[in-house]
């Protein structure tokens, strides 16, 4: 598991990139923390979460290669 910090923008990017992959399609939910402790579910969730500035960190890639994004 690797771990990866990144701005506010930088992660938008990256949850930009899981969108166009088709990933939560295939099953995939994708869960994000806020910075009080509580999980959000679903992609748009946490982009929508993310833009506001409430997503601490969210889980990114399969379950085999599974990467942890930290939003600073």
């Amino acid at each position: 598991m690797n771990r990866y910090f990144t701005n506010r923008h930088g992660a938008v990017r990256r949850l930009t990139a899981i969108k166009r992959e088709g990933t939560e399609a295939l099953g995939a939910t994708v869960v994000g923390r806020q910075k009080d402790g509580t999980e959000v579910r679903g992609l748009e969730q946490i982009l929508r979460h993310l833009r506001v500035g409430r997503i601490a960190c969210f889980p990114c890639g399969n379950s085999f290669d599974a990467d942890i994004v930290f939003v600073s």
